[in-house]
């Protein structure tokens, strides 16, 4: 059987695997890569609390075990996405660090291990990931909380809202004021929680419209006849999204601009493909103060073509592919399950693509991966170069 077809044969058969501890170092080979495709990051993103066992998420034991491995496989970045939603994840549900600002306490998950001020521990796995070359990236995804909880410290939070007239799902409205200033409250908590000097950048996603369908709750209805003078639910599809793309730039712009008060030059990455109805132009994000862009890749099936086009759109922009090698699904997700064979092929299609703006691999999440995918990734980076 061919590659290609024993790759559709796998992808299609969705099963799911239990949750792994990361392999133990001791058993890791340390190779040096061959000569290859010149990368300046090669790293883990790893869910505190996000698809991990157990409502307490990881605990420092954990994170010591894997930045060993890291560190015997030569990767240079952790980067740890510091949110859980329940509902893709309903036994983690809000922010799994010690909040100090008490507006966010409704939304800490007092199940979290790191979330309880007498036992944070992510504040030591920096400075041990320091120690061992490894910078540290730090995650969060902006919109998607739990509206039931946050609406207690900010009562005028609202989702966004499709053609249909009903929710998107969990994914709030930057037009709302309530839900903006808790995207700001939030990583302004964070970055005062974490402000340790091997903190190297920090990443988000979202900030954009729900897609071509949304949003069209009163916020942002009222904000397009502000600006274009008709009601967007009466404009082309043309002049909506070329109107999303100038309001969002604003509030990238607005939000890295609150980011660099808290910690001047601080690179800030955005995890995106730039997908239609997003707001997300790649042309606009470098004026916007972002550094560099976090496309997923092959989180749902995708060909070599596929890619290579999405990659070369978001050019000039340097990217940090965001590879997903889970074999374990979130809850209301249709998560591509991956084999190691799976793995593979898009390391190839990853090698082959022409283009200079491919600045790294980050690969998602440690913990819904197995051994057999954890040793597939490692086997696979000894293809590249990177400091």
């Amino acid at each position: 059987m061919r590659r290609r077809d024993a790759i559709k044969t796998l992808g299609a058969a969705a099963g799911a695997s239990l949750m792994a501890p990361p392999i133990p170092a001791a058993n890791a080979q340390s190779t040096r890569p061959a000569q290859g495709r010149r990368l300046e990051y090669v790293g883990w993103q790893v869910g505190l609390t996000y698809q991990t066992p157990g409502p307490a998420g990881l605990d420092r034991d954990y994170l010591m075990r894997l930045l060993d491995e890291m560190a015997q496989h030569r990767m240079n970045l952790l980067s740890l996405m510091m949110i859980s939603y329940g509902y893709f994840d309903p036994q983690h549900d809000g922010y799994p660090w010690p909040v100090r600002n008490p507006k966010l306490e409704c939304y800490r998950d007092r199940n979290a291990t790191n979330a309880d001020p007498s036992k944070e521990f992510v504040r030591k796995i920096i400075a041990e990931a320091e120690q061992r070359k490894i910078g540290v990236n730090l995650f969060m995804n902006w919109g998607i909380w739990n509206n039931e909880r946050i609406r207690r410290s900010y009562p005028s939070a609202s989702l966004q809202i499709i053609r249909a007239n009903r929710p998107a799902g969990w994914l709030h409205c930057p037009d709302s004021p309530d839900a903006w200033q808790l995207g700001l409250d939030e990583v302004a908590d964070l970055l005062d929680c974490y402000d340790l000097p091997n903190v190297r950048s920090y990443a988000l996603e979202r900030i954009s419209y729900a897609g071509g369908s949304a949003c069209y709750c009163d916020h942002t209805r009222r904000a397009f006849r502000q600006d274009v003078g008709i009601d967007i639910r009466k404009a082309s599809t043309d002049r909506i999204n070329a109107w999303k793309d100038a309001r969002i730039a604003a509030y990238l712009k607005r939000y890295v601009e609150h980011v660099r008060k808290k910690r001047p030059n601080l690179p800030v990455w955005l995890h995106t493909q730039c997908a239609p109805g997003w707001g997300h132009d790649p042309a606009m994000l470098k004026q916007c103060g972002i550094d560099t862009l976090l496309p997923h890749v092959i989180q749902f099936p995708e060909t070599k073509e596929s890619l290579h086009r999405t990659w070369r759109r978001l050019a000039p922009n340097k990217l940090v592919l965001h590879f997903c090698c889970r074999d374990r699904r979130p809850a209301n997700y249709k998560l591509w399950i991956k084999t190691p064979e799976i793995i593979a092929q898009a390391v190839d299609w990853t090698l082959a693509y022409p283009g200079d703006n491919l600045a790294g691999l980050l690969f998602f999440n440690e913990t819904a991966t197995s051994p057999a995918n954890k040793q597939a990734v490692y086997e696979q980076i000894k293809r590249f170069e990177w400091s």
